[in-house]
C-alpha cells in the first residue's frame, strides 16, 4: 500500500498519517485513494474503538496539491480529481468509529474540510485552520459547504469562505469546532487519552449515536425520536448493554466487545 498514508496501533486506538510531509500534507488522487482504503479497513476492524488523523512533520494537511491542480486541464480531470477526494471524506464521515483530528500544524483548504469531517478535533495553540479556496480561485470542496455551515452556521462560514482569513486554534474552539486546545507538547498526549477514553465505551452504542447525530440537523424532532426508537431496542437487547449495566451494579469498569 502507499506510504502517502502511515497507521500507527496503539492497542485499541489507530493513528493515521497524512504522510507527504515535504508538501505539508497535500492532498493528491494516491494519497486520498489510500487513504479511503485505510479508513475502511479500520472501520471495520473490531479492535479499532477510535481513530485519530493528524499529519507527518510540521503541517496536518494545507488542502490540495496546487501540481495537481495546475494539471487539471479538462472537465473529466476535474472529475475524477473531486470523485476521489469525495470518496474519501464520505468515507471518514460515515466511520462507525469515532474519530479525532489531531491537527498539529496548518489545517489549510481541503485539509480544514478534512478536520471538520472528523468527529471531534484537537488542535496545537499555534495552528491555523484556512478556507483558502477563494485565494486560488476555486470554491470550497470536501463536503466544505456542508461540514463548515454545521459546524458555526451559515452568515460565519461565508465569511470564513469569502474572506479565507485564518482562524486561530483559540478562535475555532470559542466558534465552537475545535474542542480542545493543548500546546504542542502536549497534543498527542492529550490526544490520545482522550482517544483511549472513547475506545473504553460501548462501540455500539457509539456509532449509533454518531450516526444519528450526523443526520439530527436535517430531521424533525419527530423523525428523530423514531430514529432513535428503532436504534434503542437492539441495543437494549445487546451483550454490551447487559454488561455496562452488570458494570454499574457492580461498581467496577465495564469490558465491552461491540456485541
Amino acid at each position: 500500500m502507499s506510504d502517502t498514508i502511515l497507521t500507527e496501533k496503539l492497542g485499541q486506538v489507530a493513528v493515521v498519517y497524512l504522510n507527504r510531509p515535504a508538501t505539508l500534507n497535500c492532498f493528491n488522487n494516491e494519497l486520498l485513494e489510500t487513504l479511503k482504503v485505510v479508513l475502511e479497513e479500520l472501520d471495520s476492524d473490531p479492535e479499532t474503538r477510535c481513530v485519530v488523523i493528524t499529519g507527518s512533520g510540521r503541517a496536518f494537511c494545507a488542502g490540495g496539491d496546487l501540481g495537481v491542480l495546475m494539471d487539471c486541464d479538462s472537465q473529466e480531470k476535474s472529475d475524477e480529481n473531486m470523485r476521489v477526494a469525495n470518496e474519501a471524506t464520505l468515507a471518514l464521515f460515515r466511520m462507525n468509529t469515532p474519530t479525532i483530528a489531531m491537527v498539529n500544524g496548518a489545517a489549510a483548504g481541503a485539509g480544514f474540510n478534512l478536520a471538520l469531517a472528523c468527529d471531534l478535533i484537537f488542535a496545537s495553540e499555534k495552528v491555523k485552520f484556512i478556507q483558502s479556496f477563494v485565494n486560488v480561485g476555486i470554491a470550497s470542496d470536501c463536503g466544505g459547504h456542508y461540514l463548515l455551515e454545521k459546524a458555526v452556521g451559515r452568515h460565519l462560514a461565508k465569511e470564513l469562505m469569502f474572506t479565507a482569513r485564518p482562524v486561530s486554534a483559540q478562535e475555532g474552539k470559542e466558534l465552537g469546532f475545535v474542542n480542545r486546545v493543548c500546546s504542542p507538547e502536549t497534543l498527542r498526549e492529550e490526544t490520545l487519552a482522550f482517544a483511549r477514553s472513547i475506545a473504553k465505551k460501548a462501540p455500539l452504542a457509539l456509532a449509533a449515536s454518531k450516526q444519528l447525530l450526523n443526520r439530527a440537523e436535517e430531521m424533525s424532532l419527530e423523525e428523530v425520536l423514531e430514529a432513535e426508537k428503532a436504534q434503542q431496542g437492539p441495543l437494549l437487547l445487546s451483550h454490551d448493554c447487559k454488561e455496562g449495566i452488570a458494570a454499574f451494579r457492580e461498581k467496577r469498569e465495564a469490558v465491552f466487545t461491540g456485541a
